[in-house]
């Protein structure tokens, strides 16, 4: 299991100049092979780790371009693997034929939207094996559908990157000769034959825990100092005995957790965001009449700092109380959204695209650690679904922490009830996948509501009739205080 640790470092201020020259050309040379790759991509079909880069200008040597590369191309493979599911939502909700749907999807989940090779989409279905030919038409679908894709996201910038280094051009080394370090870190600079060497102080907390220390390390560069993170291969813990076969959770701002066992943990989260909203926009007015951008206000970065502190120290603090609770063999969460109306857009989008890293990296840790399985559920309607009788309604939800189903009279704190139709959503797998669209979702959910309940035993007729969603499902031949489902009669 892979962690990364900071060790403080003792590097003097030249040291420190030369570090800054090597990450400034590095985060140049990243910029330069990423629209390399992207020319490769369009022209091949993918990435290339084994690119030459002799024609690429840089002060780098070429084993410093080399491990460059492999970053870059790591960064754009997953890029590409958010276009890869997203081009599936945009195939199974559109109109197209089934067999056009699944070449499209074939070509996809292969990545050869610019594969100019000749073949047949094949898949099993059932005991059958069953193949099409990819047409040029569809091959020009799939193109223009990852090319709309990508105009519409904005491509990985390489500017600010850290640098992930290996053996190539990085050696960790331990000090023997002296107790106020324990180790250096031999660096190559752009300068041949000439490498740094930064003394290192021992990590304490990760220095007691077993496993190996790799020879591979990230410099990285906050609030305009230089941080070293060396990276050890921890051992696995001893066996993780579960207590209870799964847990489900709803992610929110206020609480910051829900579970389906009513658990309602950082009830004071949302609270401590608001402080933080007020300072930041505060801030960002002042620094906005004085024409100052906030990466240069010291001020504004620390602000930023301390929050993406509190919430990491947060949600790890929460899921480990969780996991000690509970020891789930398994966690069923829906798609990760940390937004919220009664906060500003910046502190939407930090805490959107900064909370939700956090939070997958702590399920993927948990995956590894433990062996947890993660399971991720469509979220369509969890807040508007009855986790009591299943019935779906907007009026459902009265507010953001009360849920009272206008049908069955059921009353339960929202949130508990979302982590207790997630935790549902967990055996709907084989029929809704968590890509599936919303309203082909809902019209499942109606139709297990109305078969659950065989129309007469279900909502009042005139409640059925008010709600939107049922509409197209009530049948106009039944009469009476009874419906029946289109085609039943």
């Amino acid at each position: 299991m892979i962690r990364a640790y900071v060790y403080p470092h003792f590097a003097n201020k030249g040291k420190v100049v030369k570090i800054g020259k090597v990450l400034k050309e590095y985060r140049k040379t990243a910029e330069k092979i990423a629209s390399y790759q992207w020319q490769v991509f369009f022209k091949e079909g993918r990435f290339s780790r084994y690119a030459k880069l002799k024609h690429i200008e840089s002060r780098l040597s070429e084993r410093y371009k080399q491990v460059c590369l492999w970053q870059v191309v790591s960064g754009l493979e997953g890029f590409v693997s958010n276009i890869q599911n997203k081009f599936k939502q945009i195939v199974l909700s559109s109109n197209l034929d089934r067999k056009t749907k699944r070449v499209l999807l074939y070509i996809n989940s292969r990545g050869e939207w610019f594969s100019k090779r000749s073949e047949k989409a094949l898949w099993i279905e059932g005991k059958e094996r069953i193949g099409y030919e990819i047409t040029e038409e569809e091959r020009k679908l799939a193109r223009k559908i990852f090319k709309h894709i990508l105009k519409g996201w904005r491509r990985p910038s390489f500017r600010h990157i850290s640098m992930h280094l290996d053996s190539k051009v990085v050696l960790v080394e331990e000090n023997k000769h002296s107790k106020t370090f324990q180790r250096w870190l031999k660096l190559s600079t752009l300068e041949r034959g000439k490498p740094i060497y930064v003394p290192l102080k021992n990590n304490s907390y990760a220095e007691n825990l077993e496993g190996e220390l790799l020879n591979f390390c990230q410099i990285v560069e906050e609030e305009g100092k230089v941080k070293v993170v060396l990276i050890k291969d921890i051992a696995t813990r001893e066996e993780y005995k579960p207590l209870v076969e799964s847990i489900a959770i709803d992610i929110g701002l206020n609480p910051l957790m829900a579970t389906d066992r009513g658990d309602l943990i950082g009830r004071q989260f949302f609270e401590v965001l608001k402080k933080y909203d007020q300072k930041i926009t505060k801030r960002m007015a002042s620094l906005q009449r004085k024409g100052i951008k906030p990466n240069q206000d010291k001020k504004y970065i620390e602000l930023v700092r301390r929050l993406r502190a509190f919430i990491k120290t947060e949600i790890n603090r929460f899921v480990n109380r969780l996991i000690k609770l509970y020891k789930p063999a398994k966690i069923v969460i829906e798609r990760l959204d940390f937004r919220s109306p009664d906060l500003s857009r910046r502190m939407n989008r930090i805490i959107q695209n900064f909370g939700k890293g956090v939070f997958k990296k702590k399920l993927e840790s948990l995956k590894e650690e433990y062996g947890i399985e993660i399971v991720e559920v469509n979220p369509a309607y969890t807040s508007q679904e009855c986790s009591s009788c299943g019935y779906v309604d907007k009026n459902n939800r009265k507010d953001t922490h009360i849920f009272e189903c206008v049908a069955c009279g059921r009353k339960i704190n929202a949130q508990v009830n979302s982590a207790r139709n997630i935790l549902r959503r967990a055996s709907l797998l084989r029929l809704i996948k968590s890509s599936t669209p919303k309203k082909q979702f809902l019209k499942v959910l109606i139709k297990r509501y109305l078969e659950r309940h065989k129309g007469c035993n279900s909502a009042p007729l005139e409640v059925l009739k008010a709600n939107p969603y049922f509409r197209d499902f009530l049948n106009p031949l039944s009469g009476g205080n009874k419906f029946l489902l289109k085609g039943e009669l």
